[in-house]
């Protein structure tokens, strides 16, 4: 049974974020902080990013849980800046610390 954590490491952090975005999207490119997720294709509707982006931070979780981190509660974001759409999550609004 997972134990509740109060902090999660990096690199647990990255293998998970990046096996859910690999998931989503088909690729394992990722970025990390303070915005952790990936760079959505512009052609998609904000409905659809913004799905892609919950089913990230869903499978995150589900993958931290699995692994024993349990409790991880993460908020989807999809930010749009000049030439890139960010999907993914809030390093900073984390439930658990990120060491």
């Amino acid at each position: 049974m997972a134990t509740k954590a109060k902090s999660i490491s990096t690199a647990d952090l990255s293998k998970f974020t990046q096996a859910a975005v690999k998931a989503a999207t088909g690729s394992g490119r990722i970025i990390k902080g303070p915005i952790w997720g990936y760079i959505a294709p512009e052609k998609l509707n904000a409905a659809k990013q913004l799905q892609l982006a919950t089913g990230v931070a869903t499978t995150i979780a589900a993958n931290a849980k699995a692994a024993g981190t349990a409790g991880l509660r993460i908020t989807p974001v999809v930010v749009h800046k000049p030439g890139k759409i960010l999907a993914g999550f809030i390093e900073r609004e984390l439930s658990h610390e990120i060491l």
